[in-house]
């Protein structure tokens, strides 16, 4: 993502690794166990990958420290020496008068967890040795959890349930728009989103406790899940009619390019002529997911730009071919990151149509990087990501080309307008 680092160090076009860990959970990352999307009413872009310091340092990249290399350096030893002996001084203070035993691990975990965190970016995160375990394993696809996806509203901090999977969560009777009131005693309100997702995440065959306010009917909902080894669905996909196919992507991780594939095959195989693309309600996710599934619906050329804070720019391409079909895209005010950037590349290259409403605007992209250690991560936000028509959609979020809101009762007006507008692209293509 920045072009002055080598390829080569970082993997075939992903210079943030071979692991083609990219945007989130978030992402991003951001799914925990629990496939819990970083949303903060936004899933997090993430990229994985290993950086030399000291060689950034030195190509004036990240890593790099901002400002001369004389007093600025001498500064800045100056004030990690305060930090060291303020947290030498809190240390003596509680091994002299705490009364309670405590773990020095999680002591020195909460001092890396607060210096992230006095960043003020809700997107930046410390991740410590069981969250990193947890956050890897959600990169395989599958996962040991409860079969939910959530969201956090960056205003409210509120944390609701976008989606209920096949899983213990809707065995136990968990719905979509539940909102997350207590993770076994803790108040989600008082936590982030990370910290509730490691609440949830657990050992196969353990349970955790959920109290859900439910809107519509007012009510608190006590429950007990058990934990169990999923696989994630990213991907639900039907014929609307004898032509036009439907796909509906959860979200880009874990094996949602495979899944995806798969979904358009069989469609293929059932005639399908034109396709209804459902991206509302995405949050987004991983690069490599995303660079995959653009190269379904793309030909050759850009899919997004990244600039890093030194004003280093790189671009990523789609390069297999073009899906050559009639093709619709569903967005909302959910979709976003990785959705966006998908439906964004689409848009702007003319490759298919936006209906629905105006998108989130989460136009920045998180770094994960793993720590020296081995066992834990740090996730920044790096970059600020442009369509390939140039346009930063931070804060503003794309406009479809046809705004059709979603009505109340029975029906689903956008979907419907989507269909029609597939019909007229097939009808058009016949004329």
């Amino acid at each position: 993502m920045m072009d002055h680092y080598e390829y080569d160090d970082y993997g075939d076009y992903y210079p943030y690794g071979k692991k083609k860990n990219g945007f989130g959970r978030g992402v991003i990352t951001g799914v925990l166990g629990t496939l819990v999307a970083v949303f903060l009413a936004a899933a997090v872009i993430i990229a994985v990958r290993g950086i030399d310091q000291a060689g950034a340092a030195a190509a004036g990249g990240q890593g790099a420290p901002k400002g001369g290399a004389g007093s600025a350096a001498a500064g800045e030893a100056s004030g990690l020496a305060k930090v060291t002996d303020k947290l030498e001084e809190i240390q003596g203070y509680i091994d002299s008068n705490y009364l309670f035993d405590y773990d020095e691990s999680d002591l020195a975990d909460g001092a890396y967890l607060g210096m992230v965190y006095g960043l003020g970016d809700p997107y930046s995160y410390y991740y410590n040795e069981e969250e990193y375990a947890a956050l890897e394993e959600s990169y395989s696809g599958e996962y040991c959890g409860i079969g939910i996806l959530v969201s956090q509203d960056a205003q409210t901090g509120e944390i609701s349930i976008l989606r209920v999977f096949d899983g213990t969560a809707m065995e136990a009777g968990l719905k979509s728009g539940d909102i997350l009131y207590q993770v076994d005693g803790v108040l989600t309100s008082e936590a982030s989103l990370d910290e509730v997702a490691d609440q949830i995440a657990g050992e196969e065959g353990t349970v955790v406790d959920i109290e859900v306010f439910r809107p519509s009917s007012g009510e608190y909902l006590q429950m007990t899940v058990e934990r169990r080894q999923l696989e994630s669905q990213n991907v639900e996909y039907e014929m609307l009619n004898s032509e036009v196919g439907y796909i509906l992507l959860y979200q880009f991780e874990g094996k949602a390019a495979e899944q995806l594939k798969g979904a358009m095959d069989d469609l293929e195989s059932q005639g399908m002529q034109a396709l209804v693309l459902d991206l509302r309600d995405n949050p987004g996710g991983d690069l490599g997911v995303l660079l995959e599934i653009a190269d379904m619906f793309l030909p050759e050329g850009v899919v997004l730009t990244m600039e890093n804070a030194a004003g280093y720019t790189h671009s990523y391409y789609s390069s297999e071919g073009e899906f050559g079909k009639p093709l619709v895209v569903l967005v909302n005010e959910n979709s976003a990151s990785a959705a966006e950037a998908l439906s964004g590349a689409i848009q702007d290259r003319e490759e298919g149509i936006l209906v629905g409403t105006q998108t989130f605007g989460k136009g920045i992209v998180q770094t994960l990087f793993p720590l020296s250690d081995g066992d834990t991560a740090v996730k920044l936000t790096t970059d600020r990501y442009y369509t390939p028509g140039g346009t930063c959609i931070h804060g503003t979020g794309i406009t479809p080309d046809v705004t059709v809101e979603l009505t109340e009762g029975e029906g689903d007006s956008q979907l419907e307008a989507a269909l029609q507008e597939a019909e007229r692209l097939l009808q058009d293509g016949l004329n």
